[in-house]
Parts: structure tokens; sequence; C-alpha cells
């Protein structure tokens, strides 16, 4: 498999193609991509790292930018590190497996910070803007989930950068060799199926909890697959030679999921509280770094027996059952029907009766709220808040907006509009919940300014 990020090789295209060029990156781009300057140009260069000079070759041009194929590495940076993955070169799962992880930290602070100054309008003078945190030790095997996708062949795995091409591995660091062993009992399972019987299966999620216990979700299974025989053919069977695989579920057509074979629930514990987790409900990949997340969030806000809080996007109900110890009264809203009756079962498992939950987009349903917030906690999707939500906000002025969010383009944008409308930034708190990859969660403090 030819790597795409060479070093110390010699490249025929030199001196043949004159679209090949020297270039010094200075900078790492939001996409993990080198960014230099050749004859005034931006030119954007996988595999180049910042400090270091390699032989390129341009291969797309656009008016006021390029993007260059790094043939050769004349200069290499001392942060340079031999990624340990065997298929980091082709697959799309990570992006800086080849930067030492400790610069990894610092590049995505200053994602952060240049996405609030340059979208945002946001001026960084007055701002805090905490280090990166990382993971205490070497960030391997951190994930409990993994979706990967079915190749007819038969064989799992992650897709290829910017392709729907599978890319198969032998072992993805990134989660742990338990899972590893059972994306490969799942590969041999699957190979031994008639393929009929599972015709629009297009992808498995493995889910694991602390304790080691795992899910198994089958996407895109047909009705009649699920209605046929009591279960799936062969699920039972399935989660019995995957031992610690507990459950194994699939999805039907119509996006309902159905169980296929265990018994009682999948569930976590996180902050100190128990978590049932439904197969389509969203849980933070990394259970280490979920904690400092949620700590800092806990930290920055000023929660009193006397205040009320909305937290937005709430999902399980996490954050909410651990801000509601010490609040008058928390209200949660969460679009996903599944998360939300977890949420309540949640809150009842726990014995705290100071919550509740709506369930149904925020922008369409945040009215029914009954309480005025003191403090506004908001972790949404990628996509970031709905506009209408923002302009509510700014309506009600709580003392306090804490904003979570996986996506800094999204977050500043959202931060500008409140940010116009009376708010401050004080704080910004980026996590590394993703490490190796150009993901960063950040948790950002918003202050209402006093008229």
């Amino acid at each position: 498999m030819k790597s795409k990020y060479p070093v110390n090789k010699k490249s025929s295209a030199a001196g043949v193609n004159n679209n090949v060029i020297k270039l010094e990156g200075l900078r790492l781009s939001s996409e993990g991509v080198a960014v230099g300057y050749h004859e005034g140009k931006a030119t954007f260069v996988p595999g180049l790292l910042p400090g270091e000079i390699g032989q390129v070759q341009i291969v797309e041009v656009k008016k006021n930018w390029q993007r260059g194929k790094l043939l050769e590495i004349l200069k290499a940076s001392p942060d340079r590190i031999k990624p340990p993955c065997s298929v980091f070169n082709v697959c799309g799962g990570c992006q800086l497996q080849h930067l030492k992880y400790e610069q990894t930290l610092v590049w995505k602070k200053q994602w952060v910070a240049d996405a609030l100054a340059r979208i945002g309008k946001i001026s960084l003078d007055s701002v805090t803007i905490h280090p990166t945190i990382g993971m205490d030790y070497y960030p391997w095997r951190y994930r409990n989930k993994a979706r990967l996708h079915w190749e007819e062949q038969g064989s799992l795995g992650y897709y290829q950068e910017k392709s729907k091409a599978t890319v198969p591995f032998e072992d993805c660091l990134l989660i742990s060799e338990e899972m590893n062993g059972w994306v490969r009992e799942v590969e041999e399972f699957l190979g031994e199926q008639d393929k009929e019987s599972y015709p629009s299966l297009t992808s498995i999620t493995f889910r694991e909890n602390s304790r080691g216990e795992g899910m198994l979700i089958m996407d895109a299974l047909p009705e009649a697959s699920l209605a046929d025989t009591p279960l799936l053919p062969g699920a039972q069977r399935l989660g019995e030679c995957l031992g610690l695989i507990r459950w194994v579920w699939g999805i039907n057509s119509s996006g309902v999921p159905v169980r296929l074979a265990g018994q009682g629930d999948f569930d976590e514990d996180v902050l100190g509280a128990e978590f049932k987790i439904s197969p389509l409900a969203f849980l933070q990949v990394n259970p280490s770094q979920t904690h400092r997340l949620y700590y800092t969030v806990l930290d920055w806000a000023k929660l009193s027996t006397e205040k009320v809080v909305w937290d937005l996007y709430c999902g399980i109900g996490t954050i909410t059952l651990a801000l509601a110890g010490k609040a008058k009264k928390v209200w949660g809203i969460e679009e996903n029907p599944y998360a939300v009756a977890d949420a309540q079962e949640n809150a009842r498992r726990n014995a705290i009766d100071n919550v509740e939950f709506i369930a149904g987009k925020v922008e369409d349903t945040f009215r029914q709220i009954s309480d005025s917030p003191d403090i506004v906690v908001l972790d949404p999707p990628r996509a970031g808040a709905h506009k209408r939500v923002l302009e509510r906000l700014l309506e009600l002025g709580p003392d306090q907006i804490i904003y979570v969010s996986c996506d800094p383009g999204t977050l500043a944008r959202d931060l500008g509009i409140l940010q116009s409308g009376g708010y401050r930034v004080a704080e910004l708190q980026p996590v590394d919940m993703f490490p190796w990859t150009v993901h960063v969660e950040t948790v950002v403090l918003m202050s209402r300014v006093e008229k």
C-alpha cells in the first residue's frame, strides 16, 4: 500500500514535471494539512508539517490557492513521528498520527482561536483560552464506539479519506483489543452467511461500556429480515459466540431499532451516575475525557439551589443530571426520542426529581419551558445551534451561557451572534476528545454584559 506521506524518497517527477516545487510548511490548517506559500499563493499539502521543506507536485490550482501532493520530504520536522497504524496512509479515521501528540494539542487550541477571530469576529484580547486538555496516558484505545462499513467481500473497515471505499484493518489502535476481536468475529460470521440474508446491510456499529460489555448494531436491514423467525437468523448465535457482546440490535429500513438478541439494558457510569443507553442514543466516545469535559461545565456554572438551568440538546441527560445536583430545576430538550426516553429513565434510576425533559427540536419546543433560565448549557450537533434558539436566548438574557461544541467553525458563528446581542466570551477550554484526529471539543463560558 503506497504511502501518501513519503520521507526521503527520490521522485521521478522532479525535473520532468514543471508543476513540481519546493515548499516550506508554515502552519497546519484545521484539516490537518500543511499550508505554505508559493509565489504568493496559499498552497495546501497533506502530509507536510510546519517547519518542513518538501518537494511538492501541484495537482489543483484555483484563483487564490492551490493544492499539492507531497513527493519527498527534504527537511523533516523534529515533531514528526512514525505513524504506528499500518493503514494510516489511506484510512480517513485519523489525520495526525505523523505528529507528536503534544503538538496536536497546541494546534487544536490554535484552530479554535483562529475560528473565533476569523469567523466570529471576536477579539481575543480579553478572552482566556486555556491549553487543550489532553489525555494523561498516550492516547490509544480510547473509543467506546466504532461504526464500520461492510463490503460485499465480507470485510469491515472505515471509509478511505474523501472516499466511500472501505479500508479493512488488522488492529485499529483507537478501539480496545476486545472490540478489535469482535470485528474479526463478526467478519467471520458474516462470511459464513448467505449474503441474501443481508442484502441491504451497509454498516455495523460496535459499542463498549467501561465493564467491557458490548453492543452490536446492524444498520439498514430490510423489514422482512426483522419479522422472520423470532429474531434475525443467527443473531442469537452471534451474541453467544462473541461472549461479552451482550446485545445485538438491528435498525430496519424505517430507522427503528429492533432487539435481536440479549436481555436487559446497555448502561454506563458517568460522573458517578448510572445511565441507560439505547442503540441510537448519543454518548461521548471517549469516557476519560468526557469526565473532564463535564467537570469543566460544572466548575464554570454558578449553580445554587435557587438557579433554574436549561440544558439544550441534552441527549440521554448526562450533564442534565449532574447539573440537577446543585440547581433548583433543570430542563432538558432533545430531538432524539430514544435519548429522551433514556433521559427520563436515567432520572428515575438515579432518584433525581428536579429535572424535566421535553422531546423535540430545541427551536420548536423551548417555549414549552415555564421557567426562565438563570444558566443555559447547550451542546448542539456539529451544525451548531439553530438561529431561533440563539435569538430566544438573547431575549431571555440568562446570566450565563455555557456552550459545548464539537466544531470550531459553527461555534465561532454562534458566539458571534451571542456577542452582538450583549454577551461576552470569557473563557474557552479545548478538550481533546478525539486524539490523532483534527476534531476538537470546546467548552465556552459567556456572561451577560451589564448595561
